[in-house]
């Protein structure tokens, strides 16, 4: 299917939009309605017809808001990756972790959320996608990976300024971690359809943490 004509593509530039509140409950109703359809139908199996059919309003509300369809499927790609990321960290609470408890923590967590159907829907999508759509790949990455290493490197340069000794800076421990134990997992399971049991995960998790955090140090196990 060819992508549909788009006029702001070739329009001069908008002003920025000033939005009332009804303009952001209706913005995010697209949003939220879009995301559902893409998941399930992909980028070219979802019209920008049916998608203002499903959520009420005309086309001019998705130009306005998104500058068309690829501005609201690129929208659509970034609310979820933050959703993904914030449901997993107000999940977390690591303020009594040390370091190894809290990569353990951190790790189970994250994956409880990556493997769920939804998100693996998601990275489909933008595996599918990131190609015609180079913002689409940043816009994941982004949000994605390098703000979940941010994360994991945020913890553990806490954990370094209390004792404990990692096997390299935070920021390169958390990409050592990230790249075991999520990157792994989550490879694995988009490419064979099967998700490692619990058993092979945790194995995975206290590698990974055995390399990170020396143990004997403050702050380790």
């Amino acid at each position: 299917m060819k992508l549909e004509p788009d006029p702001s593509r070739d329009a001069a530039p908008r002003p920025p939009l000033r939005m009332t509140r009804r303009g952001e409950e209706k913005r995010a109703l697209i949003l939220s309605i879009a995301a559902d359809m893409f998941l399930e139908h992909g980028y070219d199996g979802v019209s920008l017809d049916e998608i203002v059919k499903a959520c009420g309003g005309s086309k001019t509300n998705v130009y306005n808001y998104f500058g068309g369809k690829d501005g609201l499927f690129v929208a659509v790609v970034e609310r979820l990756c933050d959703r993904f990321l914030e449901k997993t960290e107000t999940s977390l609470d690591l303020s009594r972790c040390n370091a190894a408890q809290g990569l353990q923590k951190i790790a189970h967590g994250f994956l409880q959320s990556l493997l769920e159907e939804r998100h693996l829907a998601f990275l489909r999508l933008i595996f599918a996608e990131s190609r015609r759509f180079p913002a689409l790949g940043n816009a994941w990455y982004t949000r994605g990976p390098a703000a979940t290493c941010a994360y994991v490197a945020g913890f553990l340069s806490t954990q370094q300024a209390a004792g404990a000794r990692l096997s390299a800076s935070p920021e390169v421990c958390a990409l050592l971690f990230h790249g075991m134990v999520l990157a792994s997992v989550l490879h694995r399971t988009l490419a064979t359809g099967v998700r490692p049991d619990d058993g092979e995960m945790q194995a995975l998790v206290n590698d990974a943490t055995a390399l990170i955090v020396a143990r004997g140090a403050a702050g380790a196990v």
